[in-house]
């Protein structure tokens, strides 16, 4: 029996509209009610993840920024792994294509090169908003994760530049086409998941993951039961070929499936 069910969320719990469906919310409630363990994993940032956990109603554990921040249902860190100050230092020196953001995420803050509309269009807590700097002049010291946003062919080529550069310092990955994040070479979903794992006394066998994206790849195939969605990267499709596939997250796919899983308990 599946005991706890980590999900993503743009993409994956969230609908279109960056927000969780009265249906989810009611398939989640049911899940834990159950008792099971329901856990937020997502790239973005701890205050707006904090934002879901409230609207869900339910104190849960929540995986932040890719794994580089784990915190538990009090709110208290367990996990944290910030993106090493001379690497944050060096990307922020660096001259990237001008038309790609470059962002920066410290406990407080969202630091970005420039503001793009798109973006502000997809925050989850208005007070949690992107602040416009010269990021040579901020403290690097606390930089959880960096993030880029901006066309495809030209991440790929950012991409492969710090490949090189911090081979083997850096774990870079496609939340979505358009975002390449990077973060501390151990830092991922996946192993964060481990940690959480490890305080419940629960195995991998007895989770089950929901994702969309390349940087659920570790998590999702750690967990005992992968669950892609149906709009899920092509990428994380073939990277994972055997994992089950629910319907997308316009179509509550999350709760669909754990609503089966409870139906069938």
């Amino acid at each position: 029996m599946y005991k706890i069910a980590i999900s993503d969320l743009d993409g994956t719990l969230l609908g279109p509209d960056h927000k969780v469906s009265t249906q989810t919310k009611e398939s989640v409630h049911r899940w834990l009610q159950d008792d099971r363990k329901f856990v937020i994993a997502t790239g973005r940032h701890y205050i707006e993840a904090k934002k879901i956990q409230d609207d869900l109603g339910d104190p849960i554990y929540l995986i932040t920024s890719n794994g580089a921040r784990v915190h538990n249902k009090e709110g208290e860190i367990i996990l944290k792994q910030n993106l090493p100050t001379d690497i944050a230092t060096a990307i922020c020196e660096q001259d990237f294509d001008p038309s790609v953001q470059i962002n920066l995420f410290t406990d407080q803050q969202w630091y970005a090169n420039f503001s793009i509309q798109e973006l502000v269009g997809m925050t989850i807590d208005t007070a949690f908003y992107c602040q416009a700097v010269d990021l040579n002049t901020i403290d690097k010291s606390n930089a959880i994760k960096i993030f880029f946003w901006g066309e495809r062919d030209k991440l790929d080529v950012i991409y492969q530049q710090l490949q090189q550069q911090f081979a083997g310092r850096v774990n870079l990955t496609f939340s979505l086409d358009k975002c390449l994040e990077v973060m501390e070479a151990t830092t991922n979903k996946g192993a964060a998941v481990e940690a959480v794992l490890k305080t419940m006394n629960l195995n991998a066998q007895q989770s089950i993951a929901f994702g969309d994206g390349m940087n659920d790849v570790e998590m999702l195939r750690g967990a005992g039961k992968a669950v892609l969605m149906a709009n899920a990267q092509k990428d994380l499709i073939k990277a994972l070929p055997d994992a089950e596939i629910t319907t997308s997250s316009k179509e509550h796919g999350v709760a669909v499936k754990l609503n089966a899983i409870l139906n069938n308990a």
